[in-house]
Formats: structure tokens, C-alpha cells, sequence
């Protein structure tokens, strides 16, 4: 039995077997992957489709790449003769759909009303076998039912957001209007009171009205892929934004006095004091969320124009565990870094605008090096993700517990690698190359456009060189760029003036055909997907060393080290070759 479109009429599930028979028939899966996949869900009552994605199918078009949801209900779509569909939320007037069919009826049934008009009303559905709704639908609006194939991942999270998000968000109307007006008199105390009785229900009634409202947004940040949520209130709105690949886009509106409750239950969540709503807060949230993934969220609030700003950044607990190979070091400046990270003693710095993967690279490489012989100690302002395996503490500067403290705190402390989370002032750079030099490995982060900079950054400080010179072991500059979507990306003849650009005065052939992004529905038309690190790598050999004076300027070091090191534009340079990027993504680093 296999998948076909002359199975529409038979009203009933999608079974595994079927799905796995026609990957198996089209040759994108072997037999023993097949075997496996029906002997180990022989009772599974998920959906075929989110069994497959656990099994890693890989995609020949793309090399490296695996299908995702998205790809194996295209693939079903074509397969059943349906048309696909990748739900945006915001095309959906909610307003209008919601009425069409009830809550239970639209769940038990896995559908979603899409778009409705005085003549048709348009459904997404993840069973395409299952039609026997049609005709009842139609009879009872007395339109014409059109149906599209979207994934069973997407119809889920949409449920909840157009039946449960909008209830819960009406259900809260007259209470949020409560809160803001004792905010807007000025009544802490009262608010307080009031959300102070609404803390307990709101962590033991899961059919909180709010509760469901923070759950579904976290869970469709995940399904986004988003790094970071961004919570705004605006003129009479609050705004919802995440940031995915680097870009903010926005995802949902909704009254700012909901909006209100959804930044009160994130601040309970995060220990946060809800009655303080005029100086900035830090709060900490970890979390499974549905797919059984743990994150851990770092929630940020300030004070704004129109209320309270909220941003979480969201952290993936499974990323630090994983090995280097996201940065996509060469093999050379791969065994230069693991040799620098397995040193007994020196400094090691890493550097990069906000949002450069500093954090994933170092915690990465503490977990490389942090065997159970070994003593890690860090100190961070704020802890960016907790690890059992390293000693973390935070700066407090209330208390007078800055960077440089805790590490002269730490060298009591029998430690063998210590983090400084950044070095802003000479004190602390002078305690971290102190530490370095008296038996200890030490890294840390400057926040410089290079690792040249890095350098010039540290002698302005005040660091004498002959420290410098003794201490730092090598640096790693790096930032993210777009990866170019494999399935859209189109070639094209090399721009000779954008080319020209790139490579200025590095020796590199011009080659006939570059890349450039396109748009499709894979990457929401953007014409990237995911994004990738481009680094420099400058380990601090004795010829670069001897260039380094108190007074060196930076287009000196620049002429001095040239050939000594693999600059950011010739990296950036490799990956255009190779077809990861565009032109127009890289020059926005290199410039």
C-alpha cells in the first residue's frame, strides 16, 4: 500500500505503513531504514509524519541536509495530489475564522479555517484521507470547502492560538483593564496584592488564561527557530516579535493590557519583582517545552515609552554539549584551537559584536576540556546558560562582587581553567593575565570588530605589551552570517564590482559563477535558512609577537601581521565559493 491522490475519498487517518512503503518505493529511504522505523512504532498514535522526522532522511538534493516537517509534507502534498500550504499567523484574521468550526470539532479533527469569504472557506488539514467533514462543513455554512496540506507540527501550535490564545486572551479582558488602571494610578501595593493571589493560580491552574497564552508562545518560538522574543508595548497595542537568523520580524499583536499579564507571568517565572516597573530587571527561566526540548531563557526588562519592554533570549541546553563543528574551523586552525584550549596556562580570548556565538564557542570548549580531574570556575554578568559540570557565579556589584574579585577570589579556589566573562576595564584585564601567568587557563571575551583589534583594544587599556606578549595564547574573532537556502539559491554570473569588494587586496581568481539568495517557501522567502560562523583565528606566535609595541597603531599591525594569519575576509571569501553564502551577506562583515 502506498500513498496516492485516489485514496482522497477514503476518509481515514494517514497510516505509518503507507507513508514508509512510498519514501521506500521512491528510493529516499533503504529497507532496513523502513524495517526499523515499523518495528519501532508498531503502537505510536503521533502523527507518520512527526515519527519520520526522528530518523534522519536525508535529503539528496542537498548534501549534509536532513528533511524536516516541512519537506515530508511537501512531499506528501505532491504525493496526494493537495496542494501545500506553510501557514503564516499573520495572514489569518482570527477574528473572522474563528467561528467557522468549534474548538473540539477543529482538534479532533486536526483542521484549521485559514480564510473565510462570502463564498468559500479555505482549510489547512494534516489527513488527507480524512474528508468525511467536508460536506457537513460546507451544508452548515453553505460555502464551498477548500482544503490544503500543511504540516502536523504547524496545525497543532495554530489550534491553540486561534481556539485557546484568543479565547484566553477575551477572557482577560475586564481583569487586565483592573491591573493597568491601579498601575496608571499608581496603586503598587493594591497590584501587588492582586497579582500576588493571581502567582499561585497561575502556577497551579494549567486552564489559566494566561498560562496558556506564555505556553503557546514559547513553544511556537521553538517551531520559529527564534533566538530571541521581544515583547513590546506600543500605542494602544502590544507587539510580539522574534528574531530568527538574526532579522526581527513580527509574529502577533494583541490589547497591551494582555500583553501586561503575559510580561507579569514571565516575570513570576523568572523571579522577578512585579511591582518594580521603573528601574531594569534580569530573570532566569528553564524549561521542557512540548517536543521534550530543554532551554533555558534569559528574560531582560526595562521601563519603556508605553509600559514595560520584556526581551527573552532563549537558549538551547543541547548546544553546549555538541562539538566545534559549527564554527567550520579549517583542519589546520581546528587542531591550532583544540591545542590552545588543552593548554595548562595562558589566556584565550574570543571576540565579537552581541550575538555572535561567543557563548555557544565558549561553553563548548569548557566542555571539551572539563573532565571530572579538572576545577572550572566561572565568572559571568549574567550567567548565560548553567552547567553542572563548571563552578558559575555571578557578579553582584551591589556587593562589591565584580569580575576582578571573583577571580582573585577563584585563585583560592584551586581552580585549574577559569571563564572571565568579559573584560571591560584594566583591572580586570590585569587579574586575568595574572591569573593566566601563575599555572592557570584562563579565557575571556572583549567585545572588538577583529582579533587585530583585540590586540589594540588591550594595550589601550593600559596592559604593558611585555604582559600581553607573555600571556595571550590566540584569539578567535567570529560572526554569524545567513546561510543561503539549498533549496532556492540560485546562480548567478560574479558581479565584478561586489567581488572587487570582498577580496581588495587578497590574491583570489575571480570565479565565473557566484550564488545569491531567491525566496521560496522553505525560507518564508527571505533566501536564507539558519546561519554559520565566520572567524579569523590568530594564535600569538613569536613573529607576531615581536611586531606588538605600546604605541603600535592599528594599520601598523595590520601591515606587520599580514601572512600571518587567516584574515575574516579570506574565510568569508571561502564560503561564497563553496555556495554557503551570498556576496551581500559577507560584506556586511567585512566592512
Amino acid at each position: 500500500m502506498s500513498v496516492t491522490a485516489k485514496n482522497l475519498n477514503a476518509n481515514r487517518k494517514l497510516e505509518l505503513k503507507e507513508i514508509v512503503d512510498t519514501l521506500f518505493a521512491d528510493k529516499i529511504i533503504d529497507e532496513v531504514t523502513a524495517r526499523k522505523i515499523l518495528k519501532e512504532n508498531r503502537i505510536n498514535k503521533h502523527h507518520p509524519l512527526e515519527i519520520l522526522t526522528k530518523y534522519s532522511i536525508k535529503d539528496r538534493r542537498t548534501p549534509g541536509r536532513e528533511w524536516n516537517i516541512d519537506d515530508l509534507t511537501y512531499w506528501l502534498a505532491h504525493k496526494v495530489g493537495m496542494e501545500y500550504i506553510k501557514i503564516d499567523p499573520m495572514d489569518i484574521n482570527i477574528e473572522s475564522v474563528a467561528g467557522v468550526v468549534p474548538h473540539a470539532y477543529a482538534t479532533r479533527l486536526q483542521i484549521i479555517p485559514l480564510f473565510v469569504d462570502e463564498k468559500e472557506i479555505v482549510f489547512a488539514t494534516s489527513q488527507p484521507y480524512e474528508q468525511g467533514w467536508v460536506q457537513e462543513i460546507s451544508q452548515i455554512n453553505k460555502k464551498t470547502v477548500k482544503l490544503k496540506l500543511a504540516s502536523p507540527t504547524q496545525v497543532k501550535l495554530l489550534l491553540q492560538e486561534i481556539f485557546v490564545v484568543q479565547k484566553a486572551i477575551s477572557k482577560m479582558g475586564n481583569k487586565n483593564k483592573e491591573h493597568a488602571k491601579l498601575l496608571k494610578d499608581g496603586k503598587l501595593k493594591e497590584l501587588d496584592r492582586l497579582l500576588e493571589r493571581g502567582k499561585q493560580k497561575n502556577f497551579g491552574d494549567k486552564d489559566s488564561s494566561v498560562v496558556q497564552i506564555v505556553d503557546w508562545l514559547l513553544n511556537y518560538a521553538d517551531t520559529e527557530r527564534a533566538s530571541d522574543i521581544h515583547l513590546e508595548p506600543k500605542r494602544g497595542m502590544g507587539q510580539i516579535r522574534f528574531r530568527v537568523d538574526g532579522k526581527l520580524r513580527v509574529v502577533y499583536k494583541m490589547d497591551p493590557e494582555a500583553l501586561l499579564s503575559v510580561v507579569s507571568r514571565l516575570k513570576i517565572l523568572g523571579d522577578m519583582k512585579l511591582d518594580e516597573k521603573r528601574k531594569p530587571q534580569d530573570g532566569r527561566i528553564k524549561r521542557f517545552l512540548e517536543n521534550g526540548k530543554k532551554v533555558e531563557m534569559r528574560l531582560s526588562c526595562v521601563p519603556s515609552y508605553w509600559g514595560e519592554k520584556m526581551v527573552i533570549r532563549i537558549f538551547d541546553q543541547q548546544v553546549a554539549g555538541k562539538d566545534l563543528d559549527f564554527i567550520g574551523f579549517s583542519e589546520e586552525d581546528r587542531s591550532s584551537w583544540e591545542e590552545m584550549i588543552s593548554s595548562s596556562q595562558g589566556l584565550i580570548l574570543v571576540t565579537g559584536p552581541t550575538g555572535s556565538g561567543k557563548t555557544t564557542t565558549l561553553y563548548t570548549s569548557l566542555n571539551l576540556v572539563s573532565t571530572p580531574d579538572v576545577n572550572v570556575c566561572t565568572v559571568e554578568d549574567p550567567v548565560e546558560m548553567t552547567v553542572d559540570t563548571i563552578n558559575q557565579v555571578q557578579v553582584n556589584h551591589t556587593v562589591g562582587m565584580g569580575f576582578a574579585e571573583v577571580v582573585r577570589a577563584f585563585l583560592r579556589q584551586d581552580p585549574d581553567i577559569i571563564m572571565v566573562g568579559e573584560i571591560r576595564d584594566l583591572e580586570t584585564a590585569e587579574t586575568a593575565i595574572q591569573a593566566s601567568l601563575t599555572g592557570h587557563l584562563v579565557f575571556s571575551t572583549l567585545h572588538t570588530n577583529g582579533a587585530l583589534a583585540t590586540i589594540q583594544r588591550i594595550i589601550d587599556l593600559g596592559v604593558p605589551t611585555f604582559l600581553l606578549n607573555s600571556s595571550i595564547k590566540g584569539i578567535l574573532a567570529q560572526r554569524l552570517v545567513r546561510k543561503l537556502c539549498p533549496n532556492c539559491k540560485e546562480q548567478i554570473k560574479t558581479p565584478v564590482h561586489t567581488w572587487k569588494s570582498l577580496v581588495e587586496d587578497i590574491d583570489v581568481p575571480m570565479p565565473e559563477h557566484v550564488f545569491q539568495a531567491k525566496g521560496c517557501r522553505d525560507c518564508k522567502e527571505t533566501g536564507y535558512i539558519g546561519r554559520m560562523c565566520v572567524y579569523e583565528l590568530v594564535k600569538m606566535k613569536d613573529e607576531i609577537k615581536k611586531v606588538i609595541h605600546q604605541k603600535i597603531e592599528m594599520s601598523e599591525l595590520k601591515e606587520k601581521t599580514k601572512g600571518k594569519f587567516i584574515p575574516f575576509r579570506k574565510n568569508c571569501i571561502d564560503r561564497v565559493l563553496s555556495g554557503e553564502t551570498s556576496i551581500e551577506e559577507v560584506l556586511k562583515v567585512v566592512y
